[in-house]
């Protein structure tokens, strides 16, 4: 705890605030990505019943082929809103994982803003100057690095592993539309 409150205790107000926006910025950024999650999260459950549905509708052997003599009933529109929902999640959930780059950039725009006045105190011999500029650039850097980290961990083990699952749910749902097609058992034409 002592090196914390020593480090707080040393920075001049635009290095904490500087800090501070990173910081939320990288807060704003997780909470949009829980939202999306938690959305997501509704939609595979969905998916997951229409994708029951659609094995229930076939009868497949144990290779999960369509039988020739199964009786479908499918209904393309019925799975249609569920996609629909599940593009716009992705539009969103696509927005904030693109918005995360920015977390380390704003770290090394707070790492050239904090050296500029350092390389100045450098020449003039200001050690204190040149150690206030040095710990705005790391700091800055710090919290722009770890605020990618965490988020970049949170939507691999998260969100983007529900979005996969349910990509992936839908092509079988579309295998078996497609499948069932090409043995006859749809008619074309309601398609």
């Amino acid at each position: 705890m002592g090196f914390v409150s020593e480090l707080i205790t040393g920075m001049n107000a635009f290095e904490i605030g500087y800090d501070i926006a990173i910081i939320l910025v990288a807060l704003y950024l997780f909470w949009g990505l829980a939202k999306v999650y938690k959305a997501m999260k509704q939609t595979e459950e969905k998916t997951e019943a229409a994708y029951k549905n659609t094995l229930r509708e076939t009868k497949v052997d144990k290779n999960g082929n369509l039988k020739t003599l199964s009786s479908t009933e499918f209904d393309k529109e019925k799975h249609e809103p569920i996609r629909r929902e599940f593009n716009d999640q992705s539009i969103e959930y696509n927005k904030y994982v693109s918005l995360i780059s920015i977390l380390p950039l704003l770290g090394l725009l707070g790492t050239v803003l904090g050296l500029m006045p350092g390389l100045s105190a450098a020449q003039t011999g200001n050690t204190d100057e040149l150690y206030a500029s040095l710990s705005t650039a790391l700091t800055s850097t710090f919290f722009g690095l770890l605020g990618t980290i965490l988020l970049k961990l949170y939507v691999s083990v998260k969100p983007e592993r529900i979005a996969n699952r349910i990509e992936i749910l839908f092509e079988e749902i579309d295998r078996r539309t497609d499948n069932a097609l090409e043995l006859g058992k749809i008619d074309k034409s309601q398609e």
